[in-house]
């Protein structure tokens, strides 16, 4: 390929949504996945979408993408099945300071606000609510393969079961090698790889302290009865240390919050086990008693690709390779527009605010805030 080529290891969202706004630039692109676009952590990430963040410029990428999202079909093509029901966040006393330090333009609510608004809630310990009225949940897959047929639309080169084994940075070309023996030439290599990204990128000499976790997602559904009391919106309650969105009319999806112990991410259990699912419903119904009559349904366990501060890592690893990974479990609600702002950076025209979230922010001591306490993932 030419020297002014991009090469992307990795069909999950991140890598397809920067092959789009690549190939859509004019730029030769070519995707390396080692297995089916969106067949990793992307086609299991429980699509919770919001733009809650404390860090100011995660909060306007996901506002955007919230946006194009919500107009999926117009602006990219295919669907994103996004649903827009609101985000309700519930914290405790410890976190009163750094809710109204986020600057978020949502809604904060006192306890009264909530009591008044949400009748149905046991608000016992809660200090301060937000109320997102733009968040919602959309399905990750189907915009990851809206992303990837858009990418080839543009002249994109989409590769599947082509898993990379080598990479060489020579200064003046990437060289990628393939299992099947297969070699390419790219002028630049983004490597989107998620939980397998450390590996690749070490062999270019970038030691990134990204570690892979195994995080489930519960399915419940609820009693006939109890269907038109169903929280309609998406929760996040930090107080207790879980998310959930609604999953259709009679079911909704749980998850926990704080971070979990690393595991292999070529051998790790991949089914919801009944301890956690109990783990999650026994808080959800804490929260409201309906939830506490439903019966477990389908679930999973998928992985979340962790950098230390819970930020995502994205920037140049060496002469001519870069890296889009750490996202840490918020990945998704991100990539339409950090997708943009990787194909911005490979081009040379990053955005100034980007080079925050540099892979040598660890090793200059410059990590990065996130969350509130335990709930690191809310970044």
């Amino acid at each position: 390929m030419s020297e002014d080529s991009v090469g992307i290891v990795g069909a999950g969202v991140h890598g397809v949504a920067a092959a789009y706004h690549l190939a859509r630039r004019g730029v030769p692109t070519v995707v390396f996945e080692r297995g089916t676009r969106a067949g990793g952590p992307t086609g299991r990430a429980s699509g919770v979408v919001r733009s809650y963040y404390t860090n100011r410029f995660l909060a306007e990428v996901a506002r955007d993408s919230t946006a194009v999202l919500a107009d999926f079909a117009a602006q990219v093509g295919g669907d994103s099945g996004f649903v827009r029901t609101g985000g309700l966040y519930l914290h405790g006393a410890d976190d009163i300071d750094d809710v109204r330090k986020t600057g978020a333009d949502h809604e904060v609510l006192t306890p009264a606000d909530l009591a008044a608004r949400f009748p149905d809630l046991n608000l016992d310990g809660t200090a301060i609510g937000v109320w997102e009225e733009r968040a919602g949940h959309a399905d990750p897959h189907g915009t990851a393969l809206g992303y990837a047929a858009a990418a080839e639309r543009h002249g994109a080169t989409l590769l599947e079961h082509a898993e990379v084994v080598k990479i060489t940075d020579d200064g003046r070309r990437v060289v990628v090698l393939l299992g099947d023996g297969t070699r390419h030439e790219v002028g630049r290599l983004l490597v989107a790889a998620g939980p397998w990204t450390g590996p690749l990128l070490a062999q270019v000499g970038a030691a990134l302290p990204l570690t892979a976790e195994r995080h489930v997602v519960a399915g419940l559904i609820h009693q006939p009865d109890d269907v038109p009391l169903a929280v309609p919106y998406v929760l996040i309650d930090v107080q207790r240390g879980y998310y959930s969105r609604p999953s259709g009319a009679d079911r909704f999806l749980l998850g926990p919050l704080a971070p979990a112990t690393p595991t292999d991410p070529d051998d790790f259990a991949t089914d919801v086990t009944a301890a956690e699912i109990d783990w999650l419903a026994t808080r959800a119904a804490q929260r409201t008693p309906v939830r506490g009559r439903a019966v477990a349904d389908r679930g999973w366990a998928s992985l979340y690709d962790v950098s230390p501060d819970w930020q995502p890592v994205t920037g140049q690893v060496s002469d001519r390779v870069y890296v889009d990974a750490g996202t840490s479990g918020h990945g998704f609600k991100l990539a339409p527009v950090w997708g943009d702002h990787v194909a911005r950076l490979l081009a040379g025209d990053p955005d100034p605010r980007l080079e925050q979230f540099s892979p040598g922010r660890f090793a200059a001591g410059s990590a990065l805030a996130s969350g509130f306490g335990a709930a690191r993932i809310l970044g």
